[in-house]
């Protein structure tokens, strides 16, 4: 199936080009499903066009009625230009009594009710497959079971379409977009990044963590390995080909580790100034004498280092050693060793879930001892008693 970003629709005679690969897709046997986001810069647009005409007084529920309209629209115009090459399409629509994407009322942001999604999702693709039609389904938007129009937030088009190639067991999902695929960086900072041809969920989650918009995060819990992503430009001859695959999938929301025999060597500098020059000089020293460290953070007072409780002792008096030697004398002031700690390490693709952790946490406060943050994971050190 595929999945048609903005950009790849921004003009008509982009649409007319993507229409014409997908009749021959179809002329190759293969049974397709559309999803479409709303052309071009539609969103922002109608965001503040809502926003200006409201005095930023606009309703979440009034705003999603409002945007849906882009995909809505999206899905007429491409339904319109398979049409027009010979192609029996069909557009679905909110209004439509058996849409199949049904969400909570989180109006802005909804979350799709997987149970409720999936069958129905799959019954109404089904039928339409069986009378040789092409669906068009607008992606971002959901339906309460009230009826209500909910949008699924940025990255709503890529939940859909993930939804939806979940239902029909979809062997794989291309994203259309205006890029080769997933590139090394952002090409507007960056000149002649390279294309990644393959990549994980977890790498993935960090690039979008910091800033990198190929896949919103949110999405990517609805990978669960049961088809695979591709991630290419319009303007390939073939669109099931190149650009970058996403590897590895996500099964669940977070997962949870611990490790309970760790120690931490806080180093601090003559001056805050000279916490830079030590930083790389600990880091050649570890790798020489086979430290490992497992986490670090530094800001201008110190640096922490996070090792293995039995490597504590051993890694102290060697970085002591050479910090304490000719020039370096100058730079170093201290260091202190704490051992005894317990690490528990969150990871996931989505972190709201984890409340029991965190209750657990919450309860015992008075022992925790740090927190670290690294894009999608969460690291909690707490005395190792607990």
């Amino acid at each position: 199936m595929f999945k048609f970003g903005g950009k790849s629709l921004s003009e008509g005679k982009k649409a007319k080009q993507l229409a014409e690969k997908i009749l021959s897709e179809l002329k190759a046997g293969k049974q397709i499903a559309i999803v479409v986001s709303a052309i071009g810069n539609t969103t922002d647009t109608l965001i503040e066009y809502s926003n200006e005409a409201c005095g930023g007084n606009v309703s979440r529920k009034d705003l999603d009625e409002i945007l849906g309209m882009g995909e809505r629209t999206s899905a007429r115009l491409f339904t319109a230009a398979l049409r027009a090459k010979g192609v029996n399409a069909k557009y679905l629509d909110p209004s439509d009594s058996d849409w199949p994407i049904i969400t909570d009322e989180n109006f802005g942001n909804a979350n799709p009710i997987i149970d409720k999604c999936i069958p129905k999702i799959r019954g109404k693709l089904e039928q339409l497959f069986n009378e040789n039609v092409v669906p068009v389904i607008p992606g971002f938007i959901g339906k309460t079971s009230r009826g209500e129009v909910t949008t699924l937030g940025r990255g709503g088009s890529d939940t859909t379409a993930f939804l939806v190639a979940k239902a029909i067991s979809a062997n794989e999902v291309v994203i259309v977009t205006d890029v080769a695929g997933i590139l090394s960086a952002d090409p507007k900072i960056v000149p002649d990044p390279k294309t990644i041809s393959k990549i994980d969920v977890e790498k993935l989650a960090n690039l979008c963590d910091f800033g990198a918009k190929f896949i919103h995060r949110k999405t990517l819990k609805f990978l669960d390995g049961s088809f695979k992503v591709r991630i290419t430009s319009y303007k390939n001859s073939k669109l099931d080909e190149g650009g970058t695959i996403i590897q590895t999938m996500a099964s669940k929301d977070y997962t949870s580790a611990e490790n309970s025999a760790l120690a931490c060597i806080t180093i601090v500098p003559e001056k805050s100034s000279d916490i830079w020059r030590i930083v790389p000089k600990v880091f050649r020293v570890a790798e020489k004498n086979k430290i490992q460290i497992l986490m670090f953070s530094a800001d201008a007072d110190s640096l922490t280092l996070y090792v293995c409780d039995a490597d504590a002792e051993r890694a102290a008096k060697v970085l002591h050693s050479k910090l304490m030697a000719g020039k370096w004398t100058n730079c170093f002031f201290a260091l202190a060793v704490k051992r005894g700690i317990k690490w528990t390490k969150l990871s996931g693709v989505e972190m709201e879930n984890f409340h029991k952790e965190m209750e657990a946490l919450r309860n015992c406060c008075e022992k925790l001892f740090g927190v670290l943050t690294v894009a999608s994971n969460i690291h909690f050190f707490t005395e190792a008693s607990i």
